[in-house]
């Protein structure tokens, strides 16, 4: 049988349920679309019926060690992408110790979600770039299924702490240099860290960002990101976890990027041996600013006047210079506020060292500014995490988090491929 008469076959069925179809293509699209779910869904329904789902025999081993017997055929409906659709799936009961399995719901990942893989991964992809509510609204719109809002919610904190549980193991492997395989070679690599603050239920917890990126022989830029609500120490583990499978071991050349906080240096840059470490310039300029409105005011001529002088000098990379004249202006100062701001930017700049070397910098051809990570914070987390009213669990924030970075990475079907429902 051809697909010309198969579709006949389906007009005929349209017609015969008293279907009208419109000359208009939009609404004739519309009813045969909404006629092939209910098909398809029957079609599944039919097709499942007919199989043994997860029989394994009279009988199967258990994992006390006894054996578990075959019971009955169990009936579970499952929403799906071309609707509800009921299967029975065979239940085994081990009457020694009480464990009781339904080998096709691990078998299919279903676990005991009423919802199939395919629904759910649709659910999660809007979830992951708009609320739970319009998610779900999304949901309806694009493929006529219907998921409460609640249960968006719940499918994208359990899918998501499965992926946030695969970062942590690998952050964790690198404890004994079990380094991921790498899947790229980059001749030189970026790594910028920076953080973003996101409302939680019991306050504001930091979202530490790190962003890999890199350029291709083509031209194309490629970046790969981790975020996490973890201290300086473990955050470190996993900046390096994707510092590695960005190809940190096999980069020409190594740059780590930050806003100046020690411990970016410390514990990033701790791990990426040879590594060029730079100060953000736009980080750096925001506290010669800061510094120019104590002295002189918001908006001055005065202040505009001097950070340029200072500008012009640190973009040289005359770090001596800029400190020998903080030095003596606060000699000069009388204010306590403006000696105040003289030691906060000279101690800023002193610490920094020979991270605020733009001259040579600029020579070699690096990026002197953190914008790729700032965009992070804004487009990964911000534009996710921080809309207005928005307060999160932290196992919600997190799970949400890894979710979204496992779609931006590219590791969204090997996280689905884990099964991630009968986790």
């Amino acid at each position: 049988m051809d697909l010309t008469t198969i579709a006949q076959d389906v007009l005929g069925y349209v017609s015969a349920e008293g279907i009208e179809l419109s000359q208009d293509i939009n609404e004739a699209e519309a009813a045969v679309q909404e006629q092939m779910r209910r098909i398809g869904s029957r079609v599944l329904e039919i097709h499942l019926a007919q199989q043994k789902l997860g029989y394994e025999g009279s009988s199967r081993a258990c994992t006390c060690g006894r054996t578990q017997r075959f019971v009955q055929h169990r009936p579970k409906q499952i929403a799906t992408l071309l609707g509800p659709v009921t299967v029975r799936r065979a239940y085994y009961h081990c009457p020694a110790c009480g464990a009781s399995c339904l080998p096709y719901d691990d078998q299919t990942g279903l676990g005991g979600t009423p919802v199939s893989a395919g629904l759910a991964k649709a659910a999660t992809l809007l979830a992951v770039h708009e609320p739970f509510e319009t998610a779900a609204k999304m949901l309806y719109a694009l493929t006529g299924q219907r998921l409460c809002e609640r249960t968006v919610e719940r499918l994208t904190h359990a899918v998501g702490t499965v992926a946030a549980a695969q970062e942590s193991a690998e952050a964790e492997g690198m404890q004994d240099w079990k380094a991921p395989e790498a899947e790229a070679r980059p001749k030189r690599l970026y790594i910028a860290v920076d953080g973003v603050m996101v409302g939680h239920r019991d306050g504001f917890h930091e979202a530490k960002t790190a962003v890999c990126y890199w350029e291709e022989p083509d031209g194309r830029r490629v970046a790969k990101y981790a975020v996490r609500f973890e201290s300086a120490e473990m955050f470190a583990s996993f900046a390096w976890a994707l510092a590695c499978r960005c190809g940190l071991m096999h980069a020409e050349e190594v740059v780590l990027l930050g806003d100046g906080a020690q411990w970016i240096w410390d514990r990033i840059g701790g791990v990426l041996d040879g590594a060029t470490h730079i100060v953000d310039w736009y980080h750096a300029m925001e506290h010669v600013w800061a510094c120019g409105r104590d002295l002189y005011g918001e908006g001055g001529s005065e202040t505009e006047t001097w950070v340029k002088e200072i500008e012009s000098l640190l973009w040289d990379g005359n770090v001596r210079a800029i400190l020998s004249r903080l030095r003596d202006e606060r000699a000069q100062a009388r204010s306590p506020t403006k000696r105040k701001a003289l030691e906060s930017l000279t101690t800023y700049l002193t610490n920094q060292d020979d991270r605020l070397a733009y001259d040579r910098f600029r020579d070699r051809g690096l990026d002197i500014g953190s914008g790729r990570v700032e965009g992070a914070c804004k487009s990964v987390v911000g534009t996710r995490m921080k809309r207005s009213g928005m307060r999160w669990s932290a196992r919600g924030a997190q799970a949400t988090l890894s979710l979204r970075v496992a779609w931006l990475n590219g590791t969204w079907d090997r996280l689905w491929a884990s099964h991630p429902l009968a986790a």
